[in-house]
């Protein structure tokens, strides 16, 4: 059967920590005076360039909101590098390589989803041998949306592995409810882990094809 799989970075297959989030505060105040005390929920499920345009208006930026975003978006990528590359908090979600594995064992088709763009995407998966496993990937910058990723990853995988896929054989693999959205509003499927045991209801509710505690127990059959 071919299916193609879609792995979301933070929260999925690695943990970031906050570091992210503490650096965008800090390049707001660095170069604004202003923070907007970003939160888990301001950035959880969201794509990069729409945490810094929320970021801009939470401290009612006043300049043009597009090279703002692009200005905060280079200071970002330079300073992350070295602070992602340094840190000891980060790791990765053994049971999401565990399904990463039996994706790969059964020779499915897979790739990347995620809201961060590609430079961040590198960087942090680079910290753990992961950026050389995943032939391509739709990032943060592509669209603003997470829900467009979905559709550009089926374009991607055609222009990538010359595979054409319909939505119903494509498979999220996320940690929000918005991993979960996105996928349903493009007919797709989705398996949804849940690390944070205060956001199971909202995820249970969720449009979500299944909701798991650890990525490593998932019955494939289930979600096909």
């Amino acid at each position: 059967m071919k299916k193609l799989f879609l792995f979301d970075i933070d929260g999925t297959l690695i943990s970031p920590s906050n570091i992210a989030r503490k650096l965008l505060d800090k390049i707001l105040i660095d170069q604004f005076g202003k923070s907007p005390n970003l939160k888990y929920e301001d950035v959880a499920g969201s794509t990069d360039l729409l945490i810094i345009e929320n970021a801009l208006r939470k401290i009612d930026c006043k300049t043009n909101l597009n090279e703002t975003v692009d200005k905060v978006l280079n200071i970002y990528i330079k300073k992350l590098k070295l602070l992602f590359e340094e840190s000891k908090k980060p790791f990765v979600y053994k049971d999401t390589i565990k399904l990463l594995d039996i994706v790969i064992k059964n020779k499915y088709s897979y790739g990347l989803l995620t809201g961060n763009i590609k430079e961040a995407a590198k960087i942090k998966l680079k910290k753990f041998n992961l950026w050389q496993k995943f032939a391509f990937g739709v990032y943060g910058g592509d669209a603003r949306a997470r829900s467009d990723l979905v559709w550009l990853a089926r374009e991607k995988a055609w222009d990538i592995l010359n595979e054409s896929f319909r939505f119903k054989d494509i498979i999220l693999i996320g940690d929000t409810e918005s991993d979960a959205e996105a996928a349903s509003k493009n007919g797709a499927k989705s398996i949804i882990v849940s690390r944070r045991p205060d956001k199971k209801n909202l995820l249970e509710r969720s449009n979500a094809t299944i909701v798991v505690d650890d990525l490593s127990q998932v019955n494939l059959k289930e979600v096909f």
